[in-house]
């Protein structure tokens, strides 16, 4: 008898007291903390306030009673985790891309086997824990924090209607997520590409197939847009007198807008149109998907594994490194975040962009600074701009092809390369040189044509360089005097 007094009075000291210090509030007497008290529909409610002042206990107080009041006592209490998910979902179903809502159905098959057999508004901080451990040590950071977001919109959906009090996902940390460089393929590797996938491969209907293989890449490219926005795109969606073209945006109702036709699309669009007159509802592409034939031609010349997205950001690139601030592309790519997104993924290649361009600055004097002619000289220099403008239209007269007007680099730089005459500027040689060469082309470089021949064979497929010199070939006096 003495051994159980001794034990029913060291159980007695180690239960806590309360004192009730006012309505739904008590107060801890051995650390002085304040805990709320509530009853509704027969249930009882206790929380910490986690406070020791009196004045702050009592606004937190008031919370927690708010909190309760909105707590619904019906049957969907007794709902489980699937079941809520399932109907959060459906709620937001009108604002998510078919894409989306498929991805978010897969997250939350992924965690409703965490949460099986337990009442929703039983599930614990513990449970979620677990669910971060097993989860954390499978997932790659940016799936689980998916997966995160997932399940704390389900936890917040049930809060605002009453089904539980908090939400018990907030205990867990969001992990940092660092993005992998995408993959963006040079604007040599896209010429090679498109080259190597209008090729045929010899069976039937090759040829028709990997041509509207490559009209798909030649678009995403030359437009920035999403796959599902290249299926949709109508020839009623292309404006050739304002030089526009309507994307239908597939991410969300948002994503819809009317973006400029780069040079290169105009022409592409151009081209495809030719020859036929098609309905405002036809669609510009033949097919919807170039993976196949995009995949084989990434094998055949050695390259990385692009896919139909990856042209998306071969076109931010571009316009980015053409000079094109990155709002602007950001909105031509359907962003509404003001470019937070594209400065995230391209913001190096704005820093690139800037530091080549600042290596092009100089405070020297230039060395292709022409002297005004003295007065003496005026009158000997007079006939020499018109000699210029007769020796140009000769060498362009040998010509069938006007490659010196084409939007092909390669075509340009060709042409020129193998000319005698400057038909083009300067300055515009060296753009095309850029481009089809993939570098920098030194204007001292341009003495040594031949050496730039040789390395444009080494860089440029045979059989590109074969049909460019086809297509710009000089003809012979009696077939220009024909012409005339």
């Amino acid at each position: 008898m003495k051994m159980t007094a001794e034990k029913e009075s060291a159980l007695g000291a180690q239960q806590p007291v309360f004192h009730k210090v006012a309505e739904n509030l008590y107060r801890l007497e051995s650390s002085g903390g304040y805990y709320a008290l509530v009853k509704r529909g027969g249930k009882q409610f206790r929380r910490s306030l986690k406070t020791k002042d009196r004045k702050l206990a009592d606004r937190r107080l008031k919370g927690i009673k708010e909190q309760i009041g909105c707590l619904s006592l019906a049957d969907e209490e007794k709902l489980g985790f699937k079941a809520v998910a399932d109907r959060w979902l459906k709620s937001v179903k009108h604002t998510l891309a078919a894409g989306t809502i498929e991805q978010r159905e897969i997250r939350i098959k992924n965690l409703a086997p965490f949460f099986k057999g337990t009442l929703l508004r039983g599930v614990t901080a513990f449970q979620c824990e677990r669910w971060a451990v097993e989860r954390g040590a499978k997932l790659a950071p940016q799936t689980f924090v998916h997966e995160l977001e997932t399940m704390r919109n389900v936890f917040k959906y049930a809060q605002q209607h009453g089904l539980i009090l908090s939400n018990p996902a907030s205990v867990i940390k969001r992990p940092k997520v660092t993005f992998a460089k995408a993959p963006i393929p040079t604007r040599q590797q896209f010429v090679k590409l498109v080259v190597q996938i209008r090729q045929s491969d010899g069976r039937a209907n090759s040829q028709r197939r990997s041509k509207d293989g490559a009209d798909l890449v030649e678009f995403l490219a030359y437009s920035g847009a999403r796959i599902g926005e290249a299926r949709a795109a109508a020839w009623g969606d292309v404006k050739f007198q304002d030089n526009m073209i309507w994307i239908h945006g597939t991410k969300s109702e948002q994503s819809d807008r009317l973006i400029p036709m780069t040079a290169s699309l105009r022409e592409f669009l151009v081209k495809l149109v030719a020859g036929f007159n098609p309905e405002p509802t036809d669609r510009i592409l033949k097919t919807g998907s170039a993976k196949k034939c995009l995949g084989t031609a990434c094998v055949n010349l050695e390259f990385p594994k692009f896919s139909h997205h990856d042209f998306r950001h071969f076109f931010a690139t571009t316009c980015i490194e053409s000079g094109v601030d990155i709002p602007t592309v950001s909105r031509w790519l359907g962003h509404r975040d003001g470019g937070a997104l594209a400065m995230r993924v391209y913001g190096h290649l704005q820093v690139e962009h800037s530091l080549a361009m600042g290596k092009r600055v100089s405070f020297d004097a230039p060395s292709n600074v022409i002297p005004m002619p003295r007065p003496t000289d005026a009158k000997e220099n007079a006939a020499a701009p018109a000699d210029a403008r007769r020796a140009i239209a000769n060498a362009k007269a040998k010509y069938g092809y006007p490659w010196w007007a084409s939007a092909n680099s390669l075509e340009v730089f060709w042409g020129q390369l193998n000319e005698e005459t400057q038909i083009i500027p300067v300055e515009k040689f060296l753009e095309a040189a850029r481009q089809a060469m993939g570098r920098e082309v030194l204007k001292s470089e341009l003495a040594d044509r031949e050496a730039l021949v040789d390395e444009l064979s080494a860089r440029v497929p045979a059989k590109t360089l074969d049909d460019v010199r086809a297509k710009i070939t000089v003809q012979n006096a009696t077939t220009r005097e024909a012409i005339k």
